[in-house]
């Protein structure tokens, strides 16, 4: 009997995740199938600018106060505000780098986004409860599809442009905003 439930429990499992990527598959193709080309990423970056465009808009930026240099200096920082998010409970630091082709042109952009006041202990502020938020937000940002869920990530696919959603640990979450145009063309060419 028990054989017989597990078997079903992972038949169901299986079908599942089938569904799922055929969910993800469809919409991937049918977007980049219409023609639609959103590279604004946020900010004024964009899919396609190159490295040193990257460079010269973050000191831009910092010069006018707005990013500083994240923690280990690995990215960009900007502080959100409630009136940016649809986050009421303060400030959200968001983290972010550029993601570079060989050419050095932006193909995606890494993001992390917690709560300013982020601590263990403070579970307000755990990331299960940012990630909502943030999906509210980035909903607000770049209006279209919904997100799905697959696997353990939430994605959203409008066009060419995919953004990836999921909690990274307790304080973090972890967003990938990518060209799925660059990726696809790239593995039909290996």
């Amino acid at each position: 009997m028990r054989l017989r439930v597990c078997k079903s429990a992972l038949l169901f499992s299986i079908i599942f995740l089938v569904a799922c990527q055929s969910e993800y598959n469809s919409l991937v193709e049918d977007e980049l199938t219409s023609g639609v080309r959103n590279d604004s990423i946020f900010y004024s970056f964009k899919f396609g600018q190159t490295k040193t465009e990257f460079y010269n808009a973050c000191w831009e930026y910092n010069r006018k106060k707005i990013f500083t240099h994240g923690p280990s200096n690995n990215y960009v920082q900007a502080i959100l505000h409630p009136k940016d998010t649809t986050d009421v409970k303060g400030k959200i630091r968001m983290l972010f780098y550029a993601k570079f082709n060989k050419e050095e042109e932006i193909i995606a952009m890494d993001v992390k986004f917690s709560h300013v006041a982020w601590a263990p202990w403070n579970k307000d502020l755990q990331a299960d409860q940012l990630l909502p938020k943030v999906k509210d937000t980035l909903l607000k940002w770049y209006p279209g599809n919904d997100f799905i869920k697959v696997k353990d990530v939430l994605v959203k696919v409008d066009g060419n442009r995919q953004i990836r959603l999921k909690q990274e640990s307790d304080k973090d979450v972890s967003v990938v905003i990518e060209d799925m145009e660059y990726r696809y063309n790239k593995l039909r060419k290996q």
